[in-house]
Formats: structure tokens, C-alpha cells, sequence
């Protein structure tokens, strides 16, 4: 008897410190898999010597739950997804239950690879962040401008950036979406010129994949990158398209970001006159871009 349970408390003690115990943050609950569980810390703690395993097959039934508890995700609830809420006096409350913590962990990834899906990045560009970003001469106005609207302190509801082909333009505007992402906030990135492709082709579609629903999302989303202008087809169509999504965004107070390789001159005069209200306007110089 002696050696089983010379044996079986330091399994239950080093049990009790990672499945029993709530981690950081989560001193509220306590695991609740079973009472017989819970009595085990309450024994650990000296409060009920009666209740310790006394025969070889108790003592080995313990072992076994405990070995057992090793392979559960979550150390706090055993994967039961609820626990009792500790009272003032620090004791389970066995009259209630509430969701475990792992369960509002699970709902965030859950969320997170929702927004991820919604967002359409290109499959390069979750590693598109500011801090990987390569600071040169010429992008430092476009960093702190974009890191600005990524903490959502900027004073302005639309940045352009405008550049030869390789200068960071894109690399800026996606992580301003990545950085919201990882707020848990909605944000959308567009290649222009799929973008109206898609449009087009929703038209024979339904659901989230039909030209409204598509459309809608392009007027409504909290952040919008338009990435590439000017390289779109620009018949009278895609023309009316882009002029509704920037001004509407701009009327309801939507922040925009869009990357273009034209001059602004070049642009149609009425999107050029979009991009400049409540917006502003930044070269994007210096060598080529390179990670």
C-alpha cells in the first residue's frame, strides 16, 4: 500500500498543476470532468484525506484516469467544453456550468479563417507584413501612412499609392489588411482587374458568388484595397463600377487603400477625383522592392 501510493501522489500532484489547475487568465474555473476529479485537488490541497485512493485497484483506476486526462486538448476542461465557476471562497459552484475558455478560443480561430476566406488574399500575402517590410528611401511616406490606417489613427479615408512596378506598393496595402485581420476585423483585397471579371461573371451565378452579393461586398466591407487601377479594361461599365464603389465608400465613410503603376494624369478624371477627396496621394520611389 505504502509504495502504490509513494507512487501515485506525484503523478497526482503533477497532474493537478497542468490539467486541474486553470492556466493565466482562467483562475474563474475549474476542471469538472467528473466529481471524483475535482476531489482529487481538494485532496492534494489537504482538505479531504478520506477520499485518497486506498486499495491496488483504485489506486491503479487512478492512474489510468490520470494517464487518460494527458491526451484531453484542453487541460482545464478535459474537453467537456464547460466547467463550474469558482465561488469568493475559491470552491466550485457544482450548481452551474459555463463555457469552458477553449470554447471562445475555438469560435476566434474559427473567425479568423472565416476572415481569412472572406478577405481573398493572394496566397503570397499573408507574409506581407509591416514588419517585414524593407524600409528604403522613397516608401517611408507610404509606411507611416499605411501603418497609420493599419492602427486606425489616420485622418484620412483613402490612400493612393502610385509607383513604377516593384517598389513595396502591394506589399503596404496587404498588410494593412493583414494588421486588421489580426484585429478580427472584415477587410477585402481586390485585384482590379479580376475583380470586374468576377462581377461580370456573377451575373449567371447565385448566392455569395452572384454579381449583387459580390458587389455589395465591394461597397460595404470595413477596409477595401483596390489593388492595380489602370490596368482594367477602361470601357463605360467598368468605368460606372469603379466610380460607385470609391464614392460610395468615400459617402459612407469606408477607408480605401489603392495601388496603381499609372500617373495620376492618366487616370480617369473621374476616379482621379475620387482618390483626391478626404485622401491622399503618395509616390512610392526608390530602387525595386525586394524582401
Amino acid at each position: 500500500m505504502g509504495k502504490y501510493m509513494d507512487e501515485m501522489l506525484p503523478e497526482m500532484k503533477k497532474h493537478s498543476r497542468t490539467a486541474l489547475q486553470p492556466g493565466p487568465g482562467a483562475t474563474q474555473t475549474r476542471n469538472t470532468l467528473s466529481h471524483s476529479s475535482v476531489a482529487f485537488s481538494e485532496i492534494l490541497k489537504g482538505r479531504d484525506v478520506s477520499q485518497l485512493p486506498r486499495t491496488p485497484e483504485e489506486i491503479e483506476q487512478a492512474r489510468a484516469n490520470l494517464k487518460a486526462a494527458q491526451s484531453f486538448k484542453c487541460p482545464i476542461c478535459w474537453d467537456s467544453r464547460f466547467v463550474h465557476p469558482v465561488q469568493e471562497d475559491g470552491k466550485p459552484d457544482y450548481t452551474r456550468v459555463v463555457s469552458c475558455r477553449c470554447v471562445q478560443r475555438e469560435a476566434n480561430e474559427t473567425r479568423k479563417k472565416a476572415l481569412l476566406a472572406y478577405c481573398e488574399l493572394p496566397p503570397e500575402g499573408l507574409e506581407m507584413t509591416f514588419e517585414n517590410f524593407r524600409r528604403t528611401p522613397g516608401t517611408e511616406e507610404a509606411y507611416q501612412a499605411c501603418l497609420a490606417m493599419a492602427e486606425e489613427r489616420f485622418d484620412k479615408l483613402r490612400i493612393t499609392l502610385m509607383g513604377h512596378t516593384g517598389r513595396g506598393k502591394t506589399h503596404l496595402a496587404i498588410a494593412v489588411v493583414n494588421r486588421w485581420l489580426q484585429k478580427g476585423k472584415p477587410a477585402k483585397y481586390i485585384y482590379v482587374p479580376n475583380m470586374l471579371d468576377e462581377l461580370r461573371e456573377g451575373f449567371e451565378k447565385e448566392g455569395d458568388e452572384s454579381y449583387y452579393s459580390r458587389y455589395q461586398t465591394f461597397l460595404t466591407v470595413p477596409m477595401l484595397v483596390m489593388d492595380d487601377l489602370g490596368t482594367e479594361n477602361p470601357t463605360a461599365w467598368v468605368q460606372e463600377r469603379l466610380d460607385t464603389i470609391y464614392n460610395t465608400r468615400l459617402m459612407n465613410r469606408l477607408p480605401t487603400i489603392t495601388t496603381t503603376n499609372k500617373p495620376f494624369d492618366k487616370l480617369p478624371f473621374r476616379i482621379a477625383s475620387r482618390l483626391k477627396r478626404d485622401g491622399v496621394i503618395i509616390p512610392v520611389t526608390g530602387p525595386e522592392y525586394q524582401k
